[in-house]
C-alpha cells in the first residue's frame, strides 16, 4: 500500500520522551565527549545498547536511557536534542508535539534544574522559528524516586507554566511503585494550573490506571492493560480520557502481545474511547509517527474516518488553550475534506 499520504497529513505526538528520542549519530557523538569520570564502559557496544529487545520487560526497556540521560547533562547537548527531535517530527508533517523528559536526572555536571529546563525550551523555541511545529514540555516525576523528587519537579513544572511547559507526568517502572505513592507532586501540579498526565497500565498493573485516574489524571499515558479491568474502561470511555497509545514501544514492553494485532487498541477505539497515537521513544523503538500509523492501519484495515478520528483525538487532547485545538482540529479537517 502506498503511505504517502499518512506522511502528508498533519500529525500529532503528545507521547515522545526527550531522551528516548535522540537521533542515534548524536548518542554516539557526544558519547565520546563524555568527561573521563563518567565514560562508558569500554566493552559496552553503545549501538547495541541503545536498541532493547524485541521482547523485553518494562525495567529491561529502561536501561538503554541510562545512556541517553548520560549524554544530557550539558545546556548544549539537551538544546541539540530538543531541536533535532523537533526537527525530525516536523519534516513528517506533525505539527503539535509534546515533548517529556525528566529534569532531575540532568544535574551531573553542575547544571541546576532552571537550567536544565531553559536548555531544552531553548531548543524547542529555536526549532518553531524555523519549522511550522507548535510544542509543549511536560516535566516528570520518576515512580522509583522519592516522593520529595516529584514535588520538586512538580514545583518547577509550575515555575515555568506559560513559559513552554504545560503539563507534569509520573514515568518509571510500574511494579511496587503505584502513582499514589507521588500524590502530594500531583496535588501541586493541579493547583498550579498544570495540566497532568500519568504512565499507567503500560506493562502490567490495571489498576494504576483507576488510580490515575482517581489522582485526576486528564490523559493516560498508554494504559494498555487498561482491557482487563472492565469497570475502569467504562469509567475513561464515559469521561472522555484519552489514552496516549504507542504501538511499537507499546508491542515491546507490555509482556502481553506477539504482534500489532494483538494490541486491544482497536477494542479501545471501536468502544468510542478517545485513542491517540504517539511514539513515546523513537530511538529505542526505530519509528516515528508515520511508522505507527502505517503499521495500524495495515494491522486493522482502520478506514480514513478511523484515522480521522485518531488525530482529531490527539487535536482535542492537546495540553493547549481552547483556541489552539480549535485550530488543530481544523487543520485536520481541511486535511480530509
Amino acid at each position: 500500500m502506498d503511505y504517502r499520504w499518512i506522511r502528508e497529513l498533519p500529525k500529532f505526538d503528545l507521547h515522545v520522551h526527550l531522551d528516548g528520542s535522540m537521533r542515534p549519530g548524536t548518542v554516539l557523538e557526544l558519547v565520546r565527549t563524555l568527561p573521563e569520570d563518567r565514560k562508558l564502559a569500554p566493552m559496552l557496544d553503545i549501538e547495541q545498547a541503545l536498541f532493547p529487545p524485541p521482547r523485553c520487560m518494562l525495567e529491561e526497556y529502561l536501561k538503554a536511557f541510562e545512556i541517553t540521560v548520560a549524554v544530557l547533562q550539558s545546556e548544549a547537548a539537551l538544546e541539540r536534542a530538543a531541536y533535532e527531535l523537533c526537527e525530525d517530527t516536523a519534516r513528517e508533517n506533525v505539527i503539535y508535539m509534546e515533548i517529556r523528559f525528566a529534569p532531575l536526572l540532568h544535574l551531573r555536571d553542575g547544571l541546576n534544574p532552571q537550567q536544565v529546563v531553559e536548555a531544552v525550551l531553548a531548543g524547542m523555541h529555536r526549532a518553531k522559528s524555523t519549522y511550522p511545529i507548535k510544542t509543549g514540555l511536560i516535566l516528570c516525576g520518576m515512580k522509583q524516586e522519592p516522593p520529595a523528587r516529584s514535588i520538586q519537579t512538580a514545583q518547577l513544572a509550575a515555575e515555568y507554566l506559560e513559559k513552554g511547559v504545560v503539563g507534569f507526568d509520573l514515568a518509571g517502572p510500574e511494579m511496587g511503585f503505584p502513582p499514589s505513592l507521588h500524590r502530594e507532586a500531583i496535588e501541586i501540579a493541579k493547583q498550579t494550573g498544570l495540566h497532568v498526565t500519568i504512565h499507567a497500565g503500560e506493562g502490567c498493573c490495571p489498576e494504576q490506571i483507576k488510580e490515575a485516574i482517581d489522582l485526576g489524571a486528564e490523559r493516560i499515558g498508554h494504559g494498555v492493560y487498561l482491557y482487563q479491568d472492565e469497570a475502569t474502561e467504562r469509567v475513561v470511555m464515559e469521561r472522555g480520557i484519552p489514552l496516549e497509545i504507542c504501538p511499537t514501544s507499546n508491542l515491546q514492553i507490555s509482556g502481553m502481545m506477539n504482534s500489532y494485532a494483538d494490541h486491544p487498541m482497536k477494542r479501545y477505539l471501536d468502544r468510542g474511547i478517545r485513542v491517540t497515537l504517539n511514539t513515546d521513544n523513537r530511538l529505542m523503538s526505530r519509528i516515528d509517527v508515520t511508522h505507527e500509523f502505517e503499521k495500524v492501519i495495515d494491522v486493522f484495515s482502520l478506514s480514513r474516518d478511523q484515522i480521522k478520528t485518531i488525530l482529531l483525538n490527539s487535536a482535542s487532547a492537546t495540553f493547549t488553550p481552547e483556541e489552539v485545538r480549535n485550530l488543530l482540529c481544523t487543520q485536520v479537517d481541511e486535511a480530509f475534506s
